[in-house]
């Protein structure tokens, strides 16, 4: 029975629209195009009858005169008005099509009329007129044929007064008829390819709001510095945010600098859910986690432990925001003991620089895992249990910032002269477990001299850094 299926929706091409949310669209379109290809056909039909008056008419000496004028001028005025109807906002009607079927059928009429005025015009162009106006008055495949057919029914008593056999009228019936069955046959065709764009227009669309969704879904899980560059890789490469997604974390060896801080007295602590951990730990470490990622960082909480890495190309701006980062969780964390009735949060910060591996550790078989692993990482866990040392435990207060000598080496190179204390290990008798060739760290106090000096390095690297991307979009978009 498909044949059957076939014969519809060729008469009734737009039963393919059926159900789709895109008919309206589609028969929008169908009527821009209508009413442009009306404007060229009737205006080029007025120029084709009155000038077909002056360079035939006229030469042939076709009698009498004034009735060829009569009816030349006829057609012109009527093709003229037709064309002037289709530059109205009437063309945009329901009934936008009836005065050119008018007109069509007029021309057919008149084509055929005249051949009884003279025996000089070929009966075939009679024919040749309603396969020409059918194909322009753009109906379905059924009501083409059947506006040929009433047309051609008007034309035979005219063609065959003329003599003209009656076979030879239902032969050049039949032959253009099946001619406009081929042509609108196209008219089948446009329909489908409408149905495909639109259907791979709203399957592109909905990708994308997939690929949004899955963003905005993926960005609420990761760190913003992570969800920057997904977006970034995806807008200059085309890839889909999974695919982003394994590049951009994919794990790499570069260099860091990273920031250790845990909770003192967390454990104890930790068993006062309500006050201790919901009213003091919670919104502290949201809080510092937030100040990580405002100098791009990159933070991943265990527990009560605050561990970030920042990996920016340049080491020195790693270091600095490192450092910028690590005073701001100091002071943040002074200033909310300070409106807090339960349980003080002490906290160290420490931090060291150097050459880790980073990314997603965690691969795409299991949940993804978004840190460091490395010497400076191992360094800052060792020195964190030293600083529970009795004798180094002295020496600190909370908030106290504890660096390695590379990282202070960094920032003397900048020339920032910060207020630290030099903590010689080897004379208190103390070394670092897994590190014992490190016998130097460094303690800054978050003061305010030394807040100051840490916020002006870095909006002095800051603005280089911004000035660096400038010139390189520049570059790029020259």
């Amino acid at each position: 029975m498909k044949w059957i299926e076939t014969a519809i929706t060729y008469l009734f091409p737009t039963i393919l629209l059926e159900g789709k949310p895109w008919r309206s669209m589609w028969e929008d379109k169908e009527r821009q195009t209508f009413i442009l290809v009306c404007r060229f056909f009737f205006f080029g039909a007025a120029c084709l009858y009155i000038g077909h008056f002056f360079f035939y008419d006229i030469p042939m000496s076709l009698e009498p005169i004034e009735r060829w004028f009569a009816f030349r001028i006829s057609m012109t005025t009527l093709s003229v008005a037709t064309f002037g109807f289709y530059l109205t906002p009437l063309a945009r009607s329901r009934f936008h099509k009836i005065p050119a079927i008018f007109t069509c059928w007029a021309f057919c009429y008149t084509q055929a009329m005249i051949t009884t005025w003279w025996d000089g015009t070929p009966w075939l162009f009679s024919f040749l007129f309603v396969a020409i106006t059918t194909s322009v008055i753009r109906l379905s495949p059924l009501n083409s044929v059947i506006f040929a057919t009433l047309a051609i029914s008007t034309q035979v008593p005219f063609l065959a007064s003329t003599g003209v056999p009656i076979s030879s009228l239902i032969s050049a019936g039949i032959i253009t008829l099946l001619l406009l069955v081929l042509l609108r046959s196209s008219h089948i065709a446009d329909i489908k390819n409408f149905v495909l764009k639109q259907e791979n227009i709203a399957a592109q669309k909905q990708i994308i709001e997939l690929n949004i969704e899955f963003s905005d879904r993926i960005r609420a899980f990761i760190p913003k510095v992570i969800a920057k560059r997904l977006e970034d890789y995806v807008v200059q490469n085309r890839l889909t945010v999974l695919q982003a997604a394994v590049e951009v974390l994919k794990p790499r060896r570069t260099n860091v600098a990273c920031l250790y801080s845990d909770i003192r007295g967390y454990t104890q602590g930790s068993k006062n859910l309500e006050e201790f951990v919901t009213q003091s730990v919670l919104p502290e470490m949201k809080a510092c986690s937030d100040k990580v990622e405002e100098y791009s960082g990159i933070p991943r909480k265990v527990g009560d432990l605050i561990f970030a890495y920042f990996d920016d190309e340049s080491q020195k701006r790693n270091t600095i925001r490192a450092l910028v980062a690590g005073i701001e969780i100091s002071r943040l964390n002074h200033d909310m003991n300070a409106t807090i009735t339960q349980s003080k949060i002490r906290r160290y910060i420490l931090i060291s620089s150097g050459d880790a591996i980073v990314g997603n550790l965690g691969g795409l078989n299991s949940s993804i895992e978004i840190t460091a692993l490395g010497s400076p990482v191992n360094f800052l866990s060792r020195v964190d249990d030293l600083t529970k040392n009795e004798v180094m435990a002295k020496l600190l207060n909370p908030g106290d910032m504890v660096i390695c000598k590379d990282t202070h080496s960094i920032v003397s190179t900048l020339g920032v002269k910060l207020d630290c204390d030099e903590i010689n290990l080897r004379s208190l008798g103390l070394t670092i477990r897994d590190f014992p060739e490190t016998s130097v760290l460094f303690r800054i106090q978050p003061n305010d001299l030394n807040y100051k000096k840490l916020q002006n390095s870095y909006h002095c690297i800051h603005g280089d850094t911004i000035a660096a991307q400038s010139a390189n979009d520049i570059r790029l978009s020259g």
